[in-house]
């Protein structure tokens, strides 16, 4: 038997219904950060309360990673796709009828482990099943669904916010209903071919030895395996701080220096989602011709110019939207790849396990951003707050610099680093 990896059957179905996690992790984050302007009166938040309450999902995202990445290697990706986004559903109703902090970081911490643990597998599937040179097109696609889901969730808030003060309930019911239909559709998703050649269940002429290269998760421990795994969990890492640092408090940003009306905080909440959407539609043209170490580098010297310049010229007012609409421009070049390039580079028996790694990484630095990132703003002020994040991004270019290598128009079985390599 002979799979043909570049023509596989059903790889349109894999790539929407495992986007379809990336699209409700932008719904959900999206949606609480709007929310707390109302949250924090209704169930009198103090300001580590609400820290919490917006980096709940995160911190679940980090265990949930690691927990579905780790079993996704073993079990089968087809398996737990469904499994991860129950999570999701079910505590994002239940974060919709909590009444006090406890029952609201309960629920949304146990609904971030479900959208964690999606993002190993279903970043897995798509490299798994992507033609060999449209691979780096299908991820950043799949990966820019994230702000179609940031775009939704401001859509619903503009819908549900003349309901009163308790409109964010149903804002967060709408996430839990609209993962439904994607888990239907889960259901019935073929398992990955690759893996199922690397746990010797189909015999090919591709062998078993090519897609696991002889790795154990062992391996991702030590040697030149574990020095990739360390760098690219860094890069991510450091990404995050500034992305998740910035991002979730967008719609703060913009209230606090730029409007008072909540509605002109949604519309400029909206015209960065477009922003972000069109530096996605720029990259897919990039990536597979210029590859992934010139679109991420391109992406992190362009956040790290962006914010040093609206630092230094403390940019403020109006003038914040079109800012940050060209800084997530560029922001998602770096994003996309900093995302799906472990999925390339680690061999299918331990790949969504790494992946899982480096997405835990990549929360703890989130979590840290967005910790730190209101304490910053009231400390330091926000144009030093943007030099701050625009050093960290500094420092995960050089790095990228170093150890990203180029992997465009290469089978993952010819990309997978080894034992040997």
């Amino acid at each position: 038997m002979t799979v043909d990896f570049d023509n596989l059957s059903g790889k349109f179905r894999s790539f929407f219904l495992s986007s379809g996690g990336f699209f409700l992790d932008g719904y959900d984050l999206s949606v609480i950060s709007f929310a707390l302007f109302f949250l924090g009166k209704e169930m009198s938040l103090n300001p580590y309360q609400e820290g919490l309450v917006s980096s709940a999902s995160l911190m679940g995202m980090g265990i949930g990673a690691v927990l579905f990445g780790a079993l996704s290697d073993k079990l089968g990706r087809k398996r737990l796709m469904g499994v991860d986004l129950f999570f999701f559903s079910v505590f994002a109703v239940l974060s919709a009828l909590s009444n006090n902090f406890l029952q609201l970081f309960a629920s949304r911490f146990l609904l971030g482990v479900g959208i964690g643990g999606d993002y190993p597998i279903s970043s897995t599937v798509v490299s798994e099943f992507s033609p060999t040179r449209s691979r780096g097109r299908y991820l950043t696609g799949s990966v820019s669904m994230y702000w179609l889901g940031t775009l939704f969730s401001a859509f619903m808030n503009l819908v549900f916010i003349h309901t009163g003060d308790y409109f964010w309930r149903y804002s967060f019911a709408v996430g839990g209903l609209i993962a439904v239909p994607i888990i239907a559709g889960r259901i019935k998703l073929a398992e990955s071919p690759r893996w199922l050649i690397s746990k010797g269940m189909v015999k090919d002429s591709v062998t078993q030895g090519e897609e696991n290269k002889g790795v154990t998760w062992r391996d991702l421990l030590r040697g030149k395996i574990g020095v990739t795994l360390v760098s690219l969990s860094a890069i991510w890492f450091l990404f995050d701080v500034a992305s998740y640092g910035i991002g979730l408090y967008y719609p703060s940003l913009l209230r606090e220096f730029a409007f008072p009306s909540e509605y002109e905080t949604l519309y400029g909440t909206m015209l960065i989602s477009l922003g972000a959407l069109a530096g996605y539609l720029v990259a897919e043209s990039v990536v597979d011709s210029l590859g992934r170490r010139f679109t991420l580098i391109v992406g992190l010297l362009s956040m790290s110019v962006l914010l040093l310049m609206g630092g230094v010229t403390s940019v403020t007012g109006a003038s914040l939207v079109p800012y940050f609409m060209f800084f997530v421009a560029m922001e998602q070049w770096a994003g996309a790849v900093t995302l799906f390039y472990p999925t390339e580079v680690f061999p299918t028996s331990v790949r969504s396990t790494a992946q899982g790694i480096t997405t835990a990484f990549s929360r703890v630095g989130a979590v840290l951003g967005v910790f730190l990132f209101p304490s910053m703003v009231k400390g330091l002020e926000l144009s030093h707050s943007l030099m701050l994040f625009g050093l960290t991004s500094a420092l995960a270019l050089v790095i990228s610099v170093i150890v990203v290598k180029e992997t465009k128009s290469k089978r993952l079985e010819d990309i997978a680093l080894s034992q040997k390599s």
